[in-house]
């Protein structure tokens, strides 16, 4: 089965299904499934993104809604956890997962399915420490605290997850287990990502609950996210006296010049069409676990691992479950719109956090095992009243107007791939791959909607993003995916050692910049001439909003009434640019979330 793992999506999905494609047209490859390991951002409208933990200024709608309002369908089967920039609202309507379009799954705050034979779990969030054996307490609209604490893994999924005794094939989180890059090139790790020295060098770099499952379920392989660069390690461990080994990977964002994308051929015994379908063994342990459902506040503790036997399924468990049912355990297609699509042609300039609501595709799940949804149990404690339905909130979407202009979709034709036999899985051993490493152009690619992904058009070039492609063989496009394509090559390298288990990363280089508010000497007196210059004109025109315009024309953020940015300013100084440096440091250290432990 041939598998693309995508690291942060960050709502770029025609960017990623463009890679995709052009792959299974140049290479012959059929992908036959896609997982994406968070930051994911299903923002169907303008009011999720009030729920997405991201800063106002760089909010952006992104392709997602396309999918949703049924414009355009995914190409291929989509898999995909959360991470810490969702539309959480959207996901909290599926703790266990569930269709957020048609062809795209999310597997939930924690899960396990299968598909084509593959046994693939998912664990969504971030780990942080004081909210980690809370119950899910949070519902919109969410402040300033529960914006962040709703995707926070908590311990019940954990501890679920821990349950498991079936071999797992690959495991999927968006923070890294901690300790893992203590199996691959650890060094090279921090040459790439310099400020993540001090947390490799005092171990608390990644999480201590993944770190747990990743030593309980021993799965095959095991995909994350999260830290934009792109790495592998080879972890080794022994269980019952025998060695197990697991094939960790982790992925970069969907971004120019990034390794964001990576097809592995992972073998399976069965057949096409594949199936997706519930787990069995996982349902079960939602049953038996269903007692510990918690919509509090309040700590809520649960058995330790070695002393819940009970939690394992039994075969008779095992039964109940497909007899509940109906000895068909395909996921059926079950997917309906909780919200209306957005529509470019009518934008919402004042949106809303929209209250909390029951998912249908939740509620069939539940009334199915006879386990509690949170959402349901939050609705209800808060009114005394029954959850919102579809019907009940006069849902009606807005027709799309097949006129309205969605955007130049033929960027495509700016798209470059490398492609190299197997020389990036260097942790592979005995088992055939097929590996490409997918980069876009940047005129491309430009995404403002996340404060990790600011476009750095204003530094030298000689600091962009430069990976060492070693044998790769480039492929340009000139004319869109189905063009013509200029192969060259600079030779090729012999596979790596066995010592070298990274996946080389991209160049990431740090350098100091100047205190917030500083700006350079040799630019300051022009600016501060410009600045008089247009007070002057200003006070000649009687306007009373000079103070206003000069504070944002110096702040650089200056912004329309759509909330884009200016794009006729020109020769920005070089505090500004530093700025920029600076700001980017921040957010790829901690993907805009500063409450890294």
């Amino acid at each position: 089965m041939k598998i693309a793992v995508e690291g942060c999506c960050h709502g770029e999905l025609d960017k990623i299904y463009e890679a995709i494609t052009y792959i299974s047209e140049t290479k012959g490859v059929t992908i036959d499934l896609l997982l994406c390991c968070g930051d994911f951002q299903s923002v169907r409208n303008e009011a999720d993104m009030e729920c997405m933990n991201v800063p106002k200024k760089y909010r952006q709608i992104q392709t997602f809604y396309k999918y949703y309002s049924g414009e355009k369908k995914a190409p291929v089967l989509t898999i995909f956890i959360g991470g810490n920039h969702e539309a959480s609202n959207y996901l909290q309507e599926l703790p266990y997962g569930g269709w957020v379009c048609p062809n795209i799954y999310y597997i939930g705050y924690a899960g396990v399915i299968n598909y084509g034979g593959l046994r693939i779990g998912g664990l969504s969030g971030i780990f942080k420490g004081h909210d980690f054996n809370k119950g899910r307490y949070e519902k919109t609209p969410y402040s300033p605290n529960m914006i962040r604490s709703v995707y926070h893994i908590r311990n019940l999924d954990v501890f679920r997850l821990k349950q498991i005794k079936q071999p797992l094939d690959i495991m999927m989180s968006h923070d890294w287990p901690r300790g893992v890059y203590r199996h691959g090139n650890a060094a090279q790790l921090v040459k790439k990502k310099v400020f993540l020295k001090s947390e490799v060098e005092s171990n608390t770099l990644g999480s201590g609950p993944t770190a747990e499952l990743l030593e309980v379920l021993h799965p095959k392989y095991w995909f994350s996210a999260h830290l934009h660069v792109k790495f592998a390690a080879l972890v080794k461990q022994m269980c019952d006296g025998e060695e197990k080994v697991t094939r960790f990977l982790s992925l970069d964002k969907c971004l120019p010049g990034r390794s964001f994308l990576q097809v592995l051929d992972i073998a399976t015994e069965e057949k096409k069409p594949y199936q997706l379908s519930f787990d069995p063994e996982w349902l079960s342990i939602l049953k038996l676990s269903n007692h510990f459902t918690s919509i509090s506040s309040e700590n809520v503790y649960v058995p330790r691992v070695t002393t819940s036997d009970s939690f394992t399924p039994s075969i008779g468990d095992l039964s109940s479950v497909r007899s509940a049912l109906g000895e068909n355990l395909t996921i059926p297609d079950n997917f309906e719109r909780t919200a209306v699509a957005y529509n470019p042609n009518s934008v919402d300039r004042r949106p809303s956090q929209p209250p909390l609501r029951v998912n249908p595709q939740t509620t069939d799940l539940c009334s199915k095992l006879g386990i509690s949804d949170p959402c349901q149990m939050a609705i209800e404690q808060d009114d005394g009243m029954s959850p919102l339905t579809v019907d009940d909130t006069g849902y009606d979407e807005r027709p799309l107007d097949n006129d309205a202009d969605f955007g130049d979709t033929t960027g495509s034709k700016d798209l470059s791939f490398s492609c190299t036999d197997d020389s990036d899985l260097s942790f592979v051993e005995n088992e055939t791959y097929a590996s490409f490493d997918s980069r876009l152009d940047q005129s491309v690619c430009l995404t403002p909607g996340n404060p990790a992904e600011i476009s750095l058009d204003d530094i030298d070039a000689g600091e962009d993003d430069d990976d060492d492609d070693g044998g790769l063989v480039r492929l340009d496009l000139g004319k869109g995916v189905g063009g013509e394509a200029e192969a060259t090559s600079e030779g090729k390298e012999t596979l790596p050692t066995r010592s070298r288990l990274s996946l080389d990363p991209p160049k990431f280089v740090l350098e100091e910049c100047s205190e917030l508010g500083e700006t350079d000497p040799e630019n300051s007196g022009n600016e501060q001439e410009q600045l008089l210059l247009k007070r002057k004109k200003l006070a000649l025109q009687g306007t009373s909003s000079r103070d206003a315009s000069d504070e944002a024309s110096l702040s650089g953020d200056t912004e329309r009434s759509d909330g884009g940015p200016e794009s006729d300013r020109e020769d920005k100084p070089v505090w500004k640019k530093q700025l920029k440096r600076r700001n980017l440091s921040i957010y790829s250290s901690n993907d805009g979330d500063d409450e890294r432990d």
